[in-house]
């Protein structure tokens, strides 16, 4: 059994929000894609997105005996992109746009996760840890790698909002799909850079520690207050899983 919350707001600064999710605790499939491309292009593409990838992975897992869940990512992430950019050939108003994403799913207590930019996915454990699964497809992670910059500058860094892949690419190499074991009363976390550039870990793990016995949406809320209190300056999205 899962409990899950999400929410997403459109932060302090912005005029629209370009963050869109999936939620579907039946079969586990939860996603959340940041759009990029203007204040149009981006809600588009994020909405692309997570209903691409949500009817697709939902269906199979609805469906289908075997569980090949690398093929069908990728199947589902390809079908994605391949909608994204025949929007953006139809439109030249759209044809920046591109979107982030983070996906899971989650069944037999085991997560399966994929992701493109710099939306990110945690597990927190029961015992007091937050472990980032995903590494962020990013300029500022590439100069991190190379020695160029240290991860304290990671937040702050003026070209911190450039990612390196993302869904609208035409020439798109499919992401890896790992997987993880998820213990009882262990959460899933998947979120937009809003919530990351506004809240340290540190922070993020204060809150899930806090907030757990009252359940998986109070920690949304809570999340997403602190990320606007702390400035908001860019949408925010959260769903947080916890497995029972």
């Amino acid at each position: 059994m899962v409990l899950s919350g999400y929410k997403s707001d459109r932060g302090l600064l912005r005029e629209n929000n370009e963050d869109s999710y999936f939620v579907n605790d039946k079969v586990g499939v939860y996603v959340v894609a940041d759009g990029m491309g203007g204040y149009k292009g981006g809600e588009i593409a994020s909405n692309i997105a997570v209903n691409t990838l949500g009817k697709i992975l939902s269906n199979f897992l609805e469906n289908s005996q075997e569980k090949n869940i690398q093929d069908i990512v990728h199947k589902a992430l390809q079908e994605a992109n391949d909608q994204i950019i025949l929007v953006r050939i139809s439109d030249i108003d759209l044809s920046n746009m591109a979107t982030t994403v983070v996906l899971s799913i989650f069944f037999n207590n085991i997560l399966y996760y994929s992701h493109l930019g710099d939306s990110r996915a945690y597990l927190y454990k029961k015992e007091g840890k937050l472990i980032q699964l995903t590494t962020d497809d990013s300029l500022v992670m590439e100069m991190v790698k190379r020695g160029m910059i240290n991860e304290d500058e990671l937040r702050t860094h003026n070209l911190r909002n450039i990612v390196t892949k993302y869904l609208g690419l035409t020439d798109l190499v499919l992401p890896e799909v790992l997987h993880c074991y998820v213990g009882i009363d262990d959460c899933i976390i998947l979120c937009s850079d809003g919530l990351t550039s506004m809240l340290e870990e540190k922070e993020i793990l204060s809150i899930v520690k806090r907030d757990i016995s009252m359940g998986p949406q109070s920690i949304c809320d809570t999340l997403v207050d602190k990320a606007n209190n702390n400035g908001g300056y860019d949408n925010i999205t959260v769903i947080v899983v916890q497995n029972k």
